[in-house]
């Protein structure tokens, strides 16, 4: 996978940071919901109701600013991911992940706008507190999820990488074994050659020694030398001849 790590990757380390910003907004979420199911609905909000919606408000809004910076930053990989050194899945989990906290914040803000005029809604918003906290412990949180699916997508480019380096090692023995086979039969090639050249020349020594036998034996006639001259042209094209 492309990816890059946690330690040279700006987006995982603000991806962390979010995640961080996140679990604080569900903290306060869960406690904002506990003290508004608590409270009167005919009664002026408590101080305590108030510090704790507050608190929420201020971290949705700095969820937000920072999702807005990266849906930015997603739009550009969705637009070339290969430039910043990514594939295609890492690019759409990052998409995932911005847009499953952006709905989260969103469902958050929706029920903190809502009115508590009826113990129905009180009761309505504590279960959804109680059923969020549920959900959270069979899925063991949400950004646990994210990991989750995050490190199944990681083996899967991973089985299809050592798939890939199972072809090429198949592909070089194959090769392999083809340059064995060409070495084998030049070596033969080479083996017959060798064996060629030694019997030209054993025929050559031959020739050599037979000239010079008929050389001695007619040494006193002028027309002996022309003679040899020719039997030596004639060999050496007989040498010729064989190892050609």
């Amino acid at each position: 996978m492309m990816s890059s790590t946690a330690d040279t990757d700006p987006f995982i380390q603000f991806q962390n940071e979010l995640a961080n910003l996140l679990e604080s907004a569900r903290t306060s979420f869960s406690s904002y919901l506990r003290i508004r199911a608590l409270h009167a609905p005919t009664a002026a909000p408590s101080p305590e109701l108030l510090s704790a919606q507050a608190e929420l408000i201020t971290l949705l809004d700095e969820i937000s600013t920072d999702l807005s910076d990266l849906h930015a930053t997603v739009r550009q990989m969705e637009a070339d991911p290969y430039k910043f050194g990514l594939d295609v899945p890492e690019v759409v989990r990052r998409r995932r992940f911005v847009d499953e906290v952006e709905g989260e914040v969103g469902d958050m803000r929706e029920e903190l706008n809502s009115t508590s005029s009826s113990s129905s809604r009180q009761n309505a918003g504590a279960a959804a507190g109680v059923a969020m906290d549920d959900r959270r412990d069979e899925e063991g949180g949400g950004w646990n999820g994210y990991e989750m699916q995050y490190q199944q997508e990681i083996m899967h480019d991973q089985d299809e990488m050592l798939e890939g380096v199972s072809r090429t090692v198949v592909n070089l023995r194959e090769q392999a074994d083809v340059m064995n086979r060409e070495l084998e039969e030049q070596t033969e090639m080479l083996g017959a050659l060798d064996g060629d050249v030694d019997r030209a020349e054993h025929k050559l020594k031959k020739g050599v020694r037979d000239l010079n036998t008929f050389i001695r034996k007619n040494e006193d006639t002028a027309s002996s030398c022309c003679i040899a001259i020719l039997i030596m042209v004639l060999i050496f094209l007989l040498f010729l001849v064989v190892i050609l």
